[in-house]
């Protein structure tokens, strides 16, 4: 069985229900089709880091290839030992960033009209079908007078059963509705 089923209706998404992976992808999906449907524009911040971060090392590696291309492999190991530390420290901080400070993020997006940002994210506990979403908003920088003060995050968790039936069936429009009052909950929560 794929990740995601799609039937002949084009609405009806089934899943392995065994598979927490599964489960967890769809409602993040389900849950960005949601944002983005809400006026949400989605900012791709973590993933043009990671890009960044892995061209600088290719591009050194692709210098390493042509400059030893062209001269004898003696003249141009100190090249060579330079360019692989830069592709390692590189790949090492793009891993440092995804666990430091994307997380488990899934979602940044911003709604100019309403001058805020709101992050998603989600996680799963090996074998325990619990489904938990934390919502964070804060305000668009350099907006005055926001309408959305920097809030503490919104923890959300749910039994996958809560919008899965036993054969695999999603049920998008439950799991949308709960996740509207959580956001509606989030941006009527002020900090202290």
């Amino acid at each position: 069985m794929t990740a995601t089923q799609q039937t002949n209706s084009g609405n009806r998404v089934v899943v392995n229900t065994s598979n927490l992976s599964e489960l967890k992808t769809t409602c993040d999906n389900s849950l960005k089709e949601f944002l983005k449907e809400k006026g949400y524009d989605e900012m791709h911040t973590h993933t043009d880091v990671k890009l960044i971060l892995g061209y600088v090392g290719v591009i050194f590696c692709a210098i390493d290839f042509a400059y030893s291309w062209k001269y004898p492999f003696n003249q141009t190991k100190w090249f060579s030992y330079i360019s692989v530390s830069i592709y390692a420290l590189t790949s090492g901080l793009a891993l440092l960033y995804s666990y430091l400070v994307q997380r488990d993020t899934f979602f940044v997006g911003y709604n100019k009209a309403k001058g805020h940002i709101v992050s998603a994210g989600s996680s799963t506990k090996r074998n325990e079908p619990v489904y938990r979403l934390t919502l964070t908003t804060r305000p668009i920088r350099g907006r005055q007078d926001p309408p959305v003060f920097n809030s503490k995050p919104l923890e959300v968790k749910r039994p996958f059963a809560t919008w899965f039936y036993e054969d695999g069936e999603f049920a998008n429009d439950k799991f949308q509705q709960e996740v509207a009052g959580a956001i509606e909950d989030l941006l009527n929560k002020k900090t202290e």
